[in-house]
């Protein structure tokens, strides 16, 4: 790839993605990492005095832009770095097509890398703008296939493959997928000795021990580790709330909307699959296609962003049809890159109109925020799943919860967010014992209550359905405002809530039954 080409190449991921440089939070994701990283950086140890169950590695990015600009001004360096990361993924893949796809035209890397910048975009903002963790964990995992590619049957290059492999996995879980991938075609592949390619296998193994180790000890060391472990536990339940009978539907409505926007990617890239299934290289892009496909299905929600995973092998399988596509009838490959591509950027650019003709406004947090403001300093702890509050509002958590669905059971994007639909069964129950020594010990200036206003489907969890956070409401807490959907509580002075105490010792399932 000529240096022109590369550069031409990094102008379209920054304008493709310029929106998110004048947005500094695109989505309920983002704030709930820049919270917690926020946290983080004012001493709270991650899973224990700060909460949520996604790998480690995606706070620390978090944090370490905010170390470095604060927390708005770090969102933007987040973005600026995200468009880097997204820019050397597909330059990575334009290598591995290079390299290993032998007989190709020479514009195929180019294909490749182009494919991967365009159709990660084309998708709503919070897919496909927001720094969510499936984009920066496609760069280890690219890199982690093309290391292995070139490994040759060299164990410190096996060993790096797994290294980078565990590095992806501490951003998403799923990332783990490739590991067994790699470990087959390591035992398949190389030497016709079986001895080195079981060593091979064995270092792929190590490096990936090797990463998860690390990060193991670096939670201990700050004693976060029982905690990370309990959370980690915590995704076999939103596994199976993300397994119901709507499934299906779930998959048609979101996947039919993802490939239909990048209809060129999956139908040339599924073509490729078809017409060259002999060829070696093929046979493993495959493999990865597949393994990827696992991924995007577990836990059953098929959000935008989990479709990333995909997009980096339909990008290499698709990238030579592109090219054969391009030299016949350049409109139609033209039209299949560009119309979603400006489509999806304009929609990101008039986020909130959108939104206000779709009938689904966001909620006007930055009234609650300003109206907080107005009144004084102090912590917060809102009741609901509303984390761009704890962002703008900018202020102490005063709960380690960043959103109270582990009080609730509300699982986004299944039926427990419906009304009728009883989700106490996913309440995590050891959850409320937590809440309860948070208010007590941190006294919250602040509690807020999205349920009167249905704020972020919270319509159906008033406080009232939950007897040992009313408690605290009434013997610590007064009703002082109510804004744009939202009640305001205030922590009265010299509040004595010794009955709450000792309510803290009761059975952590009297939290309530919701429908």
């Amino acid at each position: 790839m000529t240096r022109r080409a590369a550069f031409l190449l990094l102008g379209l991921c920054i304008a493709l993605r310029a929106v998110s440089l004048v947005r500094p939070c695109l989505s309920d994701d983002e704030a709930i990492y820049a919270t917690v990283a926020r946290e983080m950086l004012t001493g709270h140890e991650l899973y224990r005095d700060v909460v949520d169950h996604k790998p480690p590695a995606i706070y620390v990015v978090y944090a370490a832009t905010q170390a470095v600009a604060g927390p708005v001004g770090g969102m933007v360096v987040l973005h600026l770095l995200l468009i880097g990361v997204v820019f050397a993924t597909a330059m990575l893949l334009a290598r591995i097509v290079r390299l290993h796809w032998p007989g190709t035209d020479s514009r195929t890397p180019i294909a490749a890398a182009l494919l991967y910048i365009v159709y990660t975009t084309t998708l709503v903002d919070v897919d496909g703008l927001a720094a969510n963790c499936e984009l920066f964990m496609m760069l280890p995992l690219v890199g982690a296939v093309a290391v292995f590619l070139d490994a040759r049957g060299r164990l410190g290059d096996h060993a790096l493959a797994g290294m980078l492999i565990g590095v992806a996995c501490l951003f998403k879980y799923q990332a783990g997928i490739q590991l067994p991938l790699l470990g087959v075609a390591a035992l398949l592949g190389g030497s016709r000795r079986f001895g080195p390619r079981v060593a091979a296998a064995a270092a792929l193994g190590v490096g990936f021990a090797a990463t998860i180790g690390f990060a193991a000890a670096w939670l201990w060391r700050g004693g976060g580790l029982d905690a990370a472990l309990f959370w980690w536990k915590f995704n076999l339940a939103y596994i199976e709330a993300g397994s119901g009978r709507d499934l299906v539907q779930r998959l048609v409505l979101r996947g039919g909307l993802v490939v239909g926007s990048a209809a060129l990617l999956y139908v040339l890239g599924t073509a490729a699959v078809v017409a060259a299934r002999r060829d070696p290289f093929v046979r493993f892009m495959t493999g990865w296609l597949v393994v990827s496909a696992i991924a995007v299905f577990v836990g059953g929600r098929f959000f935008g962003h989990y479709f990333h995973q995909l997009t980096a092998p339909l990008a290499v399988l698709a990238a030579p049809a592109v090219v054969r596509l391009w030299q016949r009838r350049r409109a139609v490959v033209v039209a299949a890159i560009a119309v979603p591509a400006v489509a999806f950027l304009v929609l990101g650019a008039l986020h909130d109109r959108v939104m206000g003709w779709y009938g689904e406004p966001d909620p006007d947090y930055a009234r609650v925020a300003a109206w907080l403001d107005a009144r004084g300093d102090g912590a917060l702890c809102v009741w609901g799943n509303s984390p761009v509050l704890y962002f703008q509002a900018n202020r102490p958590l005063g709960c380690r919860f960043v959103f109270s669905n582990y009080l609730t059971g509300a699982s986004p994007a299944t039926a427990t967010q419906t009304r009728g639909v009883d989700s106490s069964r996913y309440i995590v129950h050891e959850a409320w014992p937590m809440l309860e020594a948070d208010l007590d010990e941190r006294e919250p200036r602040f509690i807020v209550d999205g349920s009167p206003g249905d704020v972020a489907s919270y319509g159906k969890y008033p406080p009232a359905n939950f007897p040992r956070l009313a408690q605290v409401l009434d013997c610590a807490y007064q009703p002082v405002a109510e804004v744009a959907g939202m009640q305001i509580y205030e922590r009265r002075p010299a509040a004595d809530c010794g009955s709450h105490r000792a309510a803290r010792t009761a059975d952590p399932r009297s939290a309530g039954r919701v429908q």
